[in-house]
């Protein structure tokens, strides 16, 4: 074994919907039945069976994916928009570069919660090595500012009968430009973190339909451009439909002016077709054999240009979905084959 390359966790599960935490607290209430892994980190050392020289940030009891029954009170929509609204995202991503640098690891993995994490890894590797790409597999664009994504939900509230937003909601209005999972890779990029040439998003769901452009109004224009304007400034993003041409892997990294590589699976990307186990279910994902081909095309791409695999994560689970489908067998597959190209 590598002891060099680190294993972490960081379990913080920053999610400001009703729904999800009037579920964990009556969860809470009963004692977590069933609830094998309180934590995706522990779960999948469990699943690997394996020794790894690792650690675990510590996250507030209040913020934990099965937060104790003791700390239930704190556990309100009202305090999870206060973390949120004042980047306590952030501070936690400060918080895991800290642990990491104090390790400094030549390579590791993370298993944790919120995809916001991942920027403080990136960081860290690129400090270290200065010419570092990601790659990013996600359902989801994850550089969208409050703003913007305000003013699309305030037009899908009037246009769509059908919209899962509610009117009456004080929190889909005027929030403020927060670093979260939703924003943080704009942040990466206007921080010069990470160069926008060397960020690739792939598989993702809510690229704009051609459909779009012709909505006439404002907060929908300001959505397209803000969304665009990243593909402008050299982000390469990939829909999910995609991922299906021949060598995009190869020809999609070949563009990449980097050395050195860090891998983030966000598990949505293979939601309501792989699996179950993710905290946003709103798209359908791409299968299971979907998502070990293109991690191996990555890492089979990477090779063929002599770039270092830095190392990786695998976020956004939902421990109570997870529980009950393939989920953490699948991200045990994807640590495994990541894991062998990094150690």
């Amino acid at each position: 074994m590598n002891e060099k390359f680190k294993l972490v966790g960081c379990a913080l599960d920053a999610d400001e919907r009703e729904p999800v935490i009037e579920f964990k607290r009556e969860m809470a209430f009963k004692g977590y039945p069933g609830l094998n892994f309180k934590d995706p980190y522990d779960a999948i050392l469990y699943k690997i069976g394996k020794k790894f020289e690792g650690f675990k940030i510590d996250v507030e009891p209040w913020l934990l994916p099965a937060p104790p029954l003791e700390y239930v009170d704190l556990l309100t929509v009202e305090n999870m928009i206060s973390f949120i609204d004042s980047n306590g995202c952030l501070e936690y991503s400060e918080i895991l570069y800290e642990g990491i640098r104090d390790v400094d690891p030549e390579s590791l993995a993370m298993i944790g919660v919120d995809h916001s994490l991942t920027g403080g890894i990136i960081k860290f590797f690129s400090e270290k090595y200065e010419d570092v790409a990601l790659i990013v597999l996600d359902s989801h664009f994850d550089a969208i500012l409050p703003s913007v994504r305000c003013g699309i939900i305030q037009y899908d509230l009037e246009t769509n009968p059908n919209s899962p937003f509610d009117p009456r909601d004080p929190y889909i209005v005027w929030r403020p430009e927060s670093y979260n999972a939703d924003s943080f890779l704009s942040f990466l990029i206007d921080e010069k973190i990470v160069e926008p040439g060397n960020l690739i998003v792939a598989g993702v769901s809510d690229y704009p339909p051609s459909s779009a452009f012709e909505i006439d109004d404002s907060r929908v224009k300001r959505y397209l451009n803000y969304y665009l304007g990243f593909e402008r400034k050299g982000v390469k993003i990939v829909p999910k439909d995609s991922l299906n041409l021949k060598n995009i892997w190869k020809k999609t990294i070949k563009e990449l002016d980097a050395k050195h590589i860090y891998i983030s699976i966000d598990i949505d990307v293979g939601a309501n077709s792989a699996l179950r186990g993710a905290r946003f279910v709103d798209y359908q994902g791409i299968s299971e054999d979907d998502i070990y081909k293109n991690i191996s095309e990555i890492i089979k791409a990477a090779r063929s240009r002599d770039m270092r695999i830095l190392g990786f994560d695998i976020v956004e689970t939902d421990v109570f979905k997870a529980a009950n489908d393939r989920t953490y067998e699948i991200e045990r597959n994807i640590f495994e084959m990541l894991a062998k190209s990094v150690i």
